[in-house]
C-alpha cells in the first residue's frame, strides 16, 4: 500500500547550503556557503535505537531531516533551518527506494 504523505509533516522550511568556492577581488581564494534550494522537511530528534546506533557509530548525528525526494541534494551539502546549519552525515537516503521520501541524517556545525 502506497504511503499517503501529509503535508503537515513538512512544516519546516529549511535551505541546502553548497559550498562555493572562488575568488576575492584581492585574489585570494574564498570559501563560503551559498544557497542552492529550499524546500519544507520534517525535523525529528533521534530516540531511542537510532539514537545509541548514531552514538555507537561515533558519528554525532542530531537529527534527521525528511523530505520529498530531490535527485540532487548530496552528503556534500548543509542544511540550514531558521538560524542553526546541519552538516548532512553520509549520502542522503532514498526510502525504499521509491524516489519519493528524502531522508538525511545530520549533525549541527559549531
Amino acid at each position: 500500500m502506497a504511503r499517503i504523505f501529509n503535508p503537515g509533516d513538512y512544516r519546516h522550511k529549511i535551505t541546502f547550503l553548497q559550498r562555493s568556492n572562488g575568488f576575492d577581488e584581492y585574489g585570494e581564494p574564498v570559501d563560503e556557503w551559498k544557497e542552492y534550494k529550499t524546500t519544507h522537511a520534517s525535523k525529528e530528534p533521534l530516540l531511542g535505537n537510532e539514537f545509541f546506533s548514531a552514538l555507537s557509530k561515533d558519528s554525532n548525528v542530531d537529527v534527521k531531516f525528511n523530505m520529498r525526494y530531490k535527485r540532487d541534494i548530496t552528503s556534500e551539502m548543509r542544511i540550514r533551518h531558521g538560524s542553526d546549519v546541519y552538516e548532512i552525515i553520509g549520502p542522503p537516503i532514498d526510502v525504499k527506494s521509491m524516489h519519493k521520501e528524502l531522508l538525511c541524517y545530520c549533525r549541527m556545525v559549531k
